[in-house]
């Protein structure tokens, strides 16, 4: 643990009462010796006023010289953040190191960047390493650049977009000098990412080649706030093997290979699957603009989706 020593110079001037002075501001632990200079120094821990123990704020504040925005403002603003995280780390900031993030694209749809974070958002203090514990390594996040940082703008940025994203702190692009605030999209339902999020996160990066189609799958994803239950998914073909046509039942039985979403690993950003190189039904779907719940209601009766 990190400790704050202090000097002793007459031994005999500690009572009671100056324990109980430097108890204001500190947790007393013991005294100590430096071997070299012979001075008794008290072994101290900062301890938070408001909270009257080692809360948030503190470690926090024990960290506030390693690190800098280059921006006075900024500065101010994640700290008074940090400062006000005594028992809860929802509402906290932090400066966060251009170079833990990558794969940073620009989105022109929604007029921002999408990017992955290396060591995601600070979740809980870890005694044992004297660090704070993450979650969610390597999520995916949204840079929206600020054109004015100083504390009034941020502020009022914040406001603005609380509705639709979580914020984790502010980064600076080092090439262009940007500052941009690091977000996650938040569902507006469930106050959260959701299912829903991590599935939208991912539209981009597939497409059955049929606008009735995409709209469909991504209509259901986009329903799936906590239960993947009634999800579908668009499946690559290579995905499948063993297909063979069945005359009697005039379908075609198929081996899944990654079998189905059950749930998302927010260790690997990634789904988590269930039921690998399951037997599967594979239907014809002649008209793809006829796909609709009345009809994936009808099949669930004969065959899980």
């Amino acid at each position: 643990m990190i400790i704050t020593l202090k000097s002793l110079s007459n031994p005999k001037e500690i009572t009671l009462d100056l324990m109980n002075e430097i108890k204001t501001d500190y947790e007393f632990y013991g005294i100590t010796q430096d071997p070299q200079t012979k001075n008794y120094m008290m072994v101290l821990n900062d301890k938070c006023k408001k909270c009257n123990k080692v809360c948030y704020a503190i470690y926090f504040q024990r960290n506030f010289e390693s690190w800098t925005s280059g921006n006075d403002d900024i500065n101010k603003f994640i700290q008074d953040a940090q400062l006000s995280a005594h028992n809860d780390l929802k509402e906290t900031l932090e400066w966060i190191p251009y170079d833990r993030i990558y794969n940073i694209k620009y989105v022109e749809k929604i007029h921002a960047y999408k990017a992955n974070w290396i060591d995601g958002y600070i979740n809980q203090w870890d005694n044992k390493s004297d660090n704070w514990k993450r979650k969610d390594k390597n999520m995916i996040i949204t840079l929206i650049s600020i054109n004015n940082p100083n504390s009034l703008t941020i502020l009022d940025f914040i406001n603005e977009i609380k509705m639709d994203y979580e914020f984790y702190g502010i980064t600076q692009n080092p090439r262009t000098k940007h500052y941009m605030m690091v977000l996650n999209d938040k569902c507006k339902k469930c106050n959260h990412a959701c299912y829903a999020i991590h599935f939208q996160q991912n539209f981009e990066s597939w497409t059955s080649g049929n606008d009735d189609i995409d709209k469909f799958i991504q209509n259901t994803q986009l329903s799936a706030h906590n239960s993947t239950k009634e999800v579908l998914e668009w499946i690559y073909y290579d995905k499948l093997c063993n297909i063979k046509y069945i005359e009697k039942i005039g379908v075609y039985k198929a081996n899944w290979i990654d079998g189905y979403i059950n749930d998302w690993d927010n260790e690997n950003q990634n789904w988590k699957r269930y039921g690998k190189s399951a037997i599967i039904v594979l239907k014809n779907l002649s008209n793809p603009k006829n796909i609709t719940l009345d009809v994936i209601n009808e099949v669930s009766f004969i065959n899980e989706i």
